[in-house]
Formats: C-alpha cells, structure tokens, sequence
C-alpha cells in the first residue's frame, strides 16, 4: 500500500512538472540600442523579403523560392549577380520564420558569390541541396519524444523549447541573436525580422537587431494634414481621434521598447515564438530579470501571416514619397493556407464542429481574410488618390503564392517523387487541389516537399520579367 501511494505521488510530481511555468529571462537594457546600426546597404534601392507562415509547408516552398530567386540574374552598375544579393531584408512568420533563420544563419558568406559559370556556384548549390532537406525534416515527432523525456507533456508552453532545442540539435548549434548580427555586419546575411503578437496588447511583437527607431513610422500625423489640407475646418473630430487609436495598433514592440537585451536569446527560440500557435504550441513567456510585468509573445500570424506589415512600415519610413531617387520592392513569399481550400469540404459536410478539428485555424483564418481585405482597399486608396504613399514605379509589392503553379503539362510537371501517387492523365487543376490542401504542420511528405520546391520555382518564372524590370531600371 506504502508503494502504491510513494509510486502514486511520483507520478502525480512527474505530471505537474509539466504544469509548472517556463519564464525566458532577459537581462535589463544598461543603454540602447542592444546593436549598433548599420549603414543602408544601397542608397537608391531596398529589396525584402515578407515569407509567410505555414509551417512546414511555408518553410519549404520558402526554401525553393529563394533557390530560384538565387538563379535570376540582375544587371546593375556593377555588373550582373544574382537577385539575392541584393535582398537587404527578410521579415517573417512562423514557418517563415524557420525558413528565414536557417538561411540567415547558414548560407555561405558574402565572399561566396551566388552565381557560377552554370547556374548557382557549387557553394550555393551545397546550401540550397541541405536548406531544402532541412525544411522538410519531421520536427514534431523529436519534440514530442522531448516533451516526454523532460516530463513537459502535460506543459504546451514547454513545447516551443523542445521544438527550439530540436532546431538547435538539427541546425542552429545555440546561435543567439549576437550571433546573427556579426552575420549581418559582415554582410553574409540579410537583416532579419521574426514576426511575433504580443498576446498582452495584440501588438506586432519583433525580434530582430534592427533598432526600434527604424519602425517608428508615423503614418497618422501626415495624413491628418493631408486631409486637413483637402477638407479643411470640414473634417470631422472623429476622424482624427479613429485615426489616432489606430496609429497605437500599428506601431511594433521590440525587446528593447520592453527594456530588455536579447543579445543571449536563442535564435531557435525567437523562430519558436515566431510559430507559437496555443493551445498546440507556446506562447514564450518573457520577462526582464524576471520579474513581471511579462510578455507573452506567439504566432506572428494572428497579427500579420504574410510579414509584410513590418517591411512595409521599415520602407516607407525609408522611401519618403517626395524622394524620386530611391525605390523598393517587397517580394512576398506567400505560402499562408488558402482560405478557400477547406470551403468545398465545409460544402458538403453536415458537422460543421468538425472544421475545429480538420481546420483549428479556421477561424483565425476568418478574422485575416476581413484584414487583408481592409489593408488592401486602405493601400489602394491612399494611392489612387495620391496620399502619403509611394507611386507604384517607386514601390512595388510582389506577392508569390504558392497555389498559383499552374502545372499546365500536368502529370509531366508532377516530380519524381510523387510519380505513384498521381495517375498519369492528372489534370492541373487536381495537382492544385492537393498542393492547396497541404497542410499546416512541422512535418510534411516528401512529395508535397516535391510539388513545393517545384511550385515555387513554376512560380517565380512566371513573376521573372516584372522583378527584374523594376530591379534593373535607372533612378
């Protein structure tokens, strides 16, 4: 009875370790910034990257993006070299975000050139061939044996560690964010931003080296004048108080605005707030030495899935409209789960609880189709009538999706490693229904793997002409 009750009560303590929280403690600030900024990388041109969440399925279609993107050749003063050397930024989410630090972190450096006498250099091609690989690597199954082995089962914050352990043990090795910036001053890296949401505030919550001030982009004050310019005594208070709230909603966090140095942070770990999706995965909880107030910061996604709100609010703070000598461009690496690719599904089934279980993001997904759509008719706006915003010639927005390959040979376009899962008269549009059904997860097949990688090199082809034109023309 004694070891019944002594076993029964080791247990019970096994189970509750799990239950216990895990706060990541960062060092107060002594003076800011954490990093000391870098020069601009080219005066008259700014090129980023926005790769969106997905999981795995957004870390890999990322992978053959920027492979393809490493092939296009772009002629400038100095000669030709490839696209990728002249991206200056990459802000991401969630899976995005694995993506983003696995190159960041691992591509060769910049005395490696990119380009070769046939393609890609035998350097690049070595990267793109492990990067590819590791994306597609089944993450879950080591976190969830981690989860066990720590007694952290019952713990769903603990999981983004084991997840971030994982990534350390595969690629990572402990990089922290003092890391990455040596990357980034020496040039071997693009600067980088992981999307995070401060569930706290509902805040865009960044981890990046870039200081706090290069995202203080007062969008509001401008055009309050502007309307006032227009409208006069006639503009309504209102407006001016609506516009003011929402200028506190747009504007990031960063460590250093919470008083806190990331120097020593795991990079593993800002990747794993990045992809933190409760109650399955996080959030990290943070704290200065500590002590509250916390901070609690998960999925970028639930603020911006495509991570292109950061880049836009660093390059219009950048591109100042009556500047016509400076450009920029902002590729999107669009894999975020198509919306619609559950609506047939949801056609035909009488359950409608089971979407819960199919689709737990659904309704997330629901709240971000009504924001898109309400970003997209501001930007249109504010452009067509010319406020505030850049033309087009001056800043383009190029979004790469990963549902529109066409696949117009059919079976001919299907890899080689997904040859006996199609039947040889497949039609392109059966080979999109099952790319777009790929689902969100850290673990993904070898052919879905396949029809990414080739998905986005289709993809990237089909936007060649229009990047590089806008790259290639002359301020």
């Amino acid at each position: 009875m004694i070891k019944r009750s002594v076993l029964g009560i080791a247990v019970l303590m096994l189970i509750l370790t799990g239950c216990f929280s895990k706060v990541e403690r960062l060092p107060a600030l002594s003076s800011p910034p954490v990093f000391a900024p870098l020069p601009e990388p080219d005066p008259h041109m700014m090129v980023g990257l926005a790769i969106s969440g997905g999981g795995s399925r957004a870390a890999t279609f990322a992978a053959g993006v920027l492979e393809a993107l490493g092939e296009l050749k772009i002629k400038d003063s100095s000669g030709e070299r490839s696209l990728l050397e002249r991206v200056q930024y990459i802000s991401s989410v969630s899976g995005g975000s694995l993506a983003t630090a696995y190159y960041a972190a691992l591509k060769p450096p910049k005395s490696e050139p990119v380009l070769g006498d046939q393609g890609l250099s035998p350097g690049y091609r070595k990267f793109f061939s492990a990067y590819k690989e590791a994306m597609q690597e089944n993450f879950e199954w080591p976190a969830a044996l981690r989860q066990v082995l720590f007694f952290r089962a019952t713990n769903q914050t603990k999981f983004a560690y084991s997840l971030s352990e994982v990534w350390d043990d595969k690629f990572f090795n402990e990089m922290t964010f003092a890391g990455l910036y040596e990357r980034e001053r020496r040039g071997d890296s693009p600067r980088v931003i992981l999307n995070g949401t401060s569930y706290n505030s509902g805040l865009r919550f960044m981890l990046t080296t870039l200081p706090p001030v290069d995202f203080d982009y007062d969008f509001v004050g401008p055009l309050i004048e502007k309307l006032k310019a227009r409208l006069g005594n006639n503009i309504n208070p209102i407006i001016v108080n609506n516009l003011e709230t929402a200028k506190k909603h747009f504007l990031p966090l960063t460590f250093e605005q919470i008083g806190a140095s990331h120097r020593d942070l795991r990079l593993s770990l800002g990747v794993a707030s990045s992809a933190s999706f409760p109650p399955i995965v996080g959030p990290v909880t943070y704290s200065v030495d500590g002590n509250p107030p916390y901070q609690h910061i998960g999925d970028g996604g639930l603020f911006d899935n495509l991570g292109t709100e950061s880049l836009a609010t660093l390059f219009l703070k950048k591109i100042p409209k009556m500047d016509p000598a400076k450009r920029g461009i902002i590729i999107v690496v669009d894999a975020a789960y198509s919306f619609d690719a559950g609506k047939h599904h949801l056609d035909q089934n009488q359950k409608g609880f089971e979407m819960f279980v199919d689709d737990p993001s659904r309704i997330v997904g629901v709240m971000e189709q009504r924001a898109n759509a309400y970003q997209l008719m501001l930007w249109d706006a504010l452009r067509t009538q010319d406020i505030l915003l850049p033309d087009f010639p001056h800043l383009r927005v190029e979004i790469l999706k990963y549902t529109e390959a066409k696949w117009s040979r059919g079976y001919q376009d299907v890899p080689k490693e997904c040859r006996d899962e199609f039947p040889p008269d497949v039609t392109p549009e059966a080979i999109r229904q099952v790319v777009g059904q790929i689902p969100t997860r850290f673990q993904i097949t070898h052919c879905n793997g396949a029809l990414l990688i080739a998905a986005a090199h289709q993809v990237v082809q089909d936007h060649r002409e229009r990047i590089v034109k806008f790259l290639e023309v002359q301020p």
